[in-house]
């Protein structure tokens, strides 16, 4: 059961990153400050700093739960191989490893994720900072899977994933067509990751 101090420090954290991401979609990354963000959310710099430690891990909040739910999804798939274990969190959501369906995508969220890949592409703080960020699930994927190679692969399979719903979503495309091109160009590259690695143990 989870304390009261626990609960508190949770929802000042989400506070503070629902504040922030506002102000980056608002205003820009580059032009929100830590100072902006503790402001809007009513606590200190100090505090802001000590639940995220820099800027762009406020962008970037949700990822290390991502890639957690990655790799356990690779360590525990049984028999199965890595590629088929991983297959319906690259698929089947709007969001990487997501809990939300396409199917129950509304207007309202797209948009929202729409406004949040326009800030990250208009950012190069932030576009440098995602290629980083998925470079480094290449070692803690590759120890879930036992091959470093499947996880260099995998991680182009997301690295393109990424691509293919962020040039989506700033094209305007409707959900169906980013699920359809989705579905059609990450698919294969999944079938080709399957096929690649069919003999090895991973």
């Amino acid at each position: 059961m989870v304390g009261i101090r626990e609960r508190k420090r949770a929802e000042t954290r989400q506070r503070i990153s629902d504040c922030a991401t506002r102000l980056f979609e608002r205003r820009g990354f580059e032009s929100v400050t830590l100072a902006d963000v503790a402001a809007a959310a009513d606590v200190s710099v100090k505090t802001v700093v000590n639940y995220f430690g820099a800027k762009e891990e406020l962008f970037f909040d949700a990822e290390p739960a991502v890639l957690e739910q990655l790799v356990a999804t690779v360590a525990d798939r049984g028999t199965a191989s890595a590629t088929t274990a991983i297959r319906p969190l690259v698929v089947s959501s709007p969001i990487l490893a997501g809990p939300c369906s396409w199917g129950a995508v509304d207007e309202a969220m797209w948009a929202a994720m729409r406004t949040f890949a326009q800030c990250e592409r208009d950012s190069p703080t932030l576009t440098a900072r995602r290629a980083s960020l998925l470079q480094s699930w290449l070692t803690p994927l590759g120890e879930a899977s036992g091959s470093t190679a499947w996880a260099a692969a995998a991680t182009g399979v997301l690295i393109l994933r990424h691509s293919v719903v962020q040039d989506g979503l700033l094209a305007g495309r409707s959900p169906v067509s980013v699920r359809r091109r989705l579905n059609a160009t990450v698919g294969a590259a999944l079938d080709a990751l399957e096929r690649g690695f069919a003999d090895d143990a991973s």
